[in-house]
């Protein structure tokens, strides 16, 4: 499975390019929503992973209204310390498939990407 990550914490990069990895998937990060903006058109990617807090003047929930805005059906995934009830419906109401609060299982990440997998047409 071919994954965009966008994430501004170098740290939580390096573990997802590991769990990728595990998971025998490829990842694409991008360390900001307005880079991650400017070439997700060009990616080929079958899953977007996006931390909701991003440094810059855009967050993870205004880049996924953005790209649905323009179009963009592939399965978004936020990723986000914010974890009330409230916050997973923000998350959804701006356009995201789904909702991991953090700190993330390990287990739990690579099961929910394992579903988004099989899940694909």
């Amino acid at each position: 499975m071919r994954i965009i990550y966008v994430e501004d914490n170098p740290a939580n990069v390096g573990l997802m390019e590991r769990l990728a990895m595990i998971g025998k998937h490829q990842i694409k990060s991008y360390d900001s929503a307005e880079e991650a903006l400017k070439h997700i058109s060009q990616d080929s990617a079958d899953l977007i992973l996006v931390d909701v807090q991003l440094r810059g003047g855009m967050d993870g929930l205004e880049l996924t209204r953005r790209l649905r805005a323009a179009g963009l059906s592939l399965p978004i995934i936020a990723i986000t310390a914010y974890a009330m009830i409230t916050d997973r419906e923000q998350c959804l109401d701006a356009g995201c498939s789904d909702y991991i609060p953090k700190p993330i299982s390990l287990r739990g990440l690579l099961d929910k990407i394992a579903e988004y997998e099989t899940a694909r047409p």
